[in-house]
């Protein structure tokens, strides 16, 4: 991936998908401001853009604009925010922690970010063709399995579920597609099953429903407090029958999708940002789904790496409790 600033240049041509302002005569004395997401046909690029439309809509006069971008997803995002290439980052909260301390897959601490709050629960979802006949982890050995793009946290939660089922990734032919291309993947044969963390209902998984026959893989409770002693961010998460075309809940697991910005952002505009988000995410949710859980009541829900200033004065003027481990 080129870096955001030229992503961005690129994205101009396309403001109306992403949520970009483009600019005006007094274009000089906004503050446009790159939000890196993910894959097109994962939850964190549309969600992105309904992010970005909100915000401008909102906060423009208030000399502040949004572009909303695709990239890598989380891990790509984590860097981008450490080495000052974006200014807003969305990513799971497990691989912000990791990188926050310097842990796997990061090479050291990239800690040049600050958090400013929780968008949603993000569900790990394993669909595959019907046929396979997968209903657990251990049915994917062998099998032609989408396990996540690369620098995303889809992929990094795929080998560390696995690894608890004791299955590592030389036991299946592992793809590196991103959401999008996965889905088309499954419906023309050419893999047998893909793993995405994505908001629940996921759009791409009921389009996807419309012209394949699916199977639904669940994570065992074995398999869950095995990874759960190496990461306790991850709860259980029952997708209920009926969401797709499951007639028996799906067992899975989840932790949290959240904002990040560099450490460097002005108190102002991450106080601006973090209250718009906040107050006006039923705005959000009219244009996807996932906005239904841009609540300041979990804004926090899991959080482990510091807050910024901005969102901290936001969340004391509504007497959110902070906890002290994630003051700035």
């Amino acid at each position: 991936m080129h870096t955001a600033k030229i992503i961005l240049l690129l994205s101009t041509a396309v403001a109306g998908i992403t949520g970009f302002a483009c600019p005006s005569p007094a274009a000089d004395k906004v503050q446009q401001l790159i939000m890196v997401t993910g894959s097109s046909g994962g939850t964190y690029y549309a969600l992105g853009g309904a992010m970005a439309a909100t915000w401008n809509k909102h906060l423009k006069s208030k000399g502040i604009t949004v572009g909303s971008v695709a990239s890598g997803a989380s891990v790509e995002n984590m860097n981008l925010l450490h080495n000052g290439e974006a200014d807003l980052g969305m990513a799971m909260n497990n691989v912000a922690d990791a990188a926050w301390n310097g842990g796997a897959p990061f090479p050291g601490k990239m800690n040049k970010f600050l958090t400013l709050g929780v968008i949603y629960p993000e569900v790990y979802q394993i669909t595959a063709v019907a046929s396979t006949k997968a209903t657990r982890l251990a049915d994917l050995k062998g099998k032609r399995v989408a396990v996540g793009p690369v620098g995303s946290g889809t992929a990094v939660i795929t080998e560390l579920l696995f690894k608890a089922a004791g299955i590592g990734m030389d036991d299946i032919q592992a793809q590196r597609d991103g959401f999008g291309n996965a889905a088309a993947k499954m419906r023309d044969g050419h893999i047998d099953a893909s793993c995405a963390v994505l908001s629940v209902p996921a759009s791409s998984i009921l389009e996807l429903t419309a012209s394949v026959d699916l199977s639904y893989v669940n994570i065992s409770d074995a398999e869950l407090t095995r990874l759960r002693e190496s990461y306790p961010f991850f709860t259980r998460f029952s997708i209920p029958a009926g969401t797709y075309s499951n007639t028996a809940s799906i067992e899975t697991v989840t932790c949290q999708a959240a904002l990040y910005c560099r450490a460097d952002l002005d108190e102002e505009t991450a106080y601006l940002l973090t209250k718009a988000l906040y107050e006006y995410g039923s705005e959000v949710a009219t244009a996807h789904a996932a906005g239904k859980s841009i609540r300041l009541k979990t804004a926090l829900d899991g959080i482990t790496t510091p807050l910024h200033p901005g969102a901290v004065r936001y969340y004391k003027e509504k007497h959110v409790a902070v906890p002290a481990s994630i003051m700035p």
